[in-house]
């Protein structure tokens, strides 16, 4: 009887710290998605509306509050655009490169090399902020968007080696002692295997880099001017301290998330299979 009793209690001890622990889930949901969603409501409000219903929807719609904040800050999108396309291309060739040699071909000093990146990773950001400013300025780069793309093809594949090393490490040797029977070298072995094998892998890592190049705020304030700034920068450089109405604000901040929210969305698959498989091999 005693046994059945505390067999009761474990089963409404259970069921109540489930219920405590939904309802903090639930509470932490609502805090963190109701100011997105009164952005996307505030993004369709004209301005005297606004200020006398701020937290629900109301009609009618001002769709064309999309259009002036899209044409304020286009010119920040395409920057961005033009940034994390060739950033992030020649981030992968150097890092999907470098990473494959490290991992699949013997020479001197392989493991010190990985070694080095690993120790690189561990180094904050902001240690290198100065001199990086006063080295790009000497190379003339300041106020130029490629003060942009350079780090991303030096700094940025610190984490891409890192990534895409132990991936490949994981391939199997037999796939390459295959190739190597059928007279491929190492550029073949590289392009023609291992690449279209991590496809997955840097869809991960090509996410994860136009998140950065979407969320960067303090580099492009340093180096650059208005005019070059990217979608964060130029966000606040256009609104913030502004006369300009909050309505257009969020539409402005909903224009430039859209980008953002349909690369995961579609791209969602490829970013989950190689989270997986690059953690397997971690």
């Amino acid at each position: 009887m005693q046994t059945n009793i505390n067999k009761k209690d474990i089963r409404i001890g259970r069921k109540i710290a489930q219920i405590v622990l939904h309802t903090i889930l639930i509470v932490s949901l609502i805090l963190v998605l109701y100011p997105l969603f009164m952005m996307v409501i505030g993004a369709f409000k004209s301005g005297s509306v606004y200020k006398i219903n701020k937290w629900l929807p109301s009609l009618p719609l001002r769709i064309d509050n999309i259009a002036v904040a899209f044409n304020s800050i286009s010119g920040y999108l395409l920057n961005t655009i033009f940034v994390a396309v060739m950033g992030i291309a020649g981030l992968i060739v150097i890092s999907s490169m470098a990473s494959f040699s490290m991992s699949k071909l013997k020479f001197i000093g392989r493991k010190l090399c990985f070694s080095m990146v690993l120790a690189l990773t561990m180094l904050p950001g902001v240690l290198s902020l100065t001199p990086q400013i006063i080295l790009y300025k000497a190379l003339g780069l300041d106020n130029n968007i490629f003060a942009l793309i350079v780090p991303m093809w030096s700094g940025g594949c610190v984490f891409g080696v890192f990534l895409l090393n132990s991936f490949y490490a994981g391939l199997p040797n037999e796939l390459f002692e295959a190739a190597d029977l059928d007279g491929a070298n190492s550029f073949q072995k590289y392009i023609m295997i291992a690449m279209p094998l991590s496809l997955p892998i840097i869809a991960t890592l090509v996410i994860m880099q136009i998140s950065n190049v979407w969320n960067d705020f303090m580099w492009p304030k340093l180096i650059l001017r208005e005019t070059n700034y990217t979608i964060a920068a130029g966000l606040a450089f256009k609104f913030e301290g502004s006369n300009v109405s909050q309505t257009i604000k969020y539409a402005g901040y909903l224009v430039s998330a859209i980008p953002v929210v349909f690369l995961f969305v579609f791209f969602n698959r490829f970013y989950v299979e190689g989270l997986a498989s690059s953690g397997l091999k971690l």
